[in-house]
């Protein structure tokens, strides 16, 4: 009688045991899925965020003095261009920029995809906003009160890599 007893108070063990596994192994499935949820929404809220910044230049008008400023702000961003096009400038110009390899054109045949340009562009680079303010540079200058539309371009990952200005009017 008494091996029947220590067999069965081994066998509810091992049931018991089997029972808190189980529940282990379901409470941490389910848990798992909650945290892989709550990191992809806090991946794509990052990422939101971080283009955000580039919202006011999304297929917007903007005055001469944003373009100027946007010009200070990007201008040591690395993998990042600005380009500005005036009315007497129509051909357009990059701006200053400490990182070479960050002068990029829309790519004609995939709006989405950049290709890396440079001098060979045939754009002006380099320009400062010390000229872009300079009046009686005429080929770089920015009208702080003029109209300017702004776009920006993303490359194939979604990242923001170039913002291009195209002043407005006759």
């Amino acid at each position: 009688m008494e091996n029947i007893s220590t067999g069965l108070k081994w066998a509810i063990g091992i049931i018991v045991t089997l029972l808190i596994i189980a529940a282990g192994i379901s409470v941490y499935l389910v848990a798992n899925g909650y945290f892989t949820r709550a990191q992809q929404q806090t991946t794509s809220q990052s990422q939101m965020l971080s283009q955000a910044e580039y919202a006011i230049y999304d297929n917007k008008n903007v005055t001469g003095k944003d373009v100027i400023d946007a010009a200070t702000r990007y201008q040591d961003r690395p993998e990042f261009s600005v380009i500005v096009r005036t009315r007497i400038n129509k051909t357009g110009y990059y701006t200053k920029s400490s990182y070479t390899n960050s002068l990029y054109s829309k790519n004609s045949n995939n709006a989405g995809a950049f290709a890396v340009k440079g001098a060979e562009s045939g754009l002006d680079t380099g320009i400062s906003t010390t000229a872009m303010t300079d009046p009686s540079k005429l080929e770089s200058y920015v009208n702080p009160t003029g109209i300017f539309s702004a776009n920006i371009y993303h490359d194939e990952n979604g990242e923001v890599r170039l913002v291009e200005f195209v002043q407005k009017g006759q």
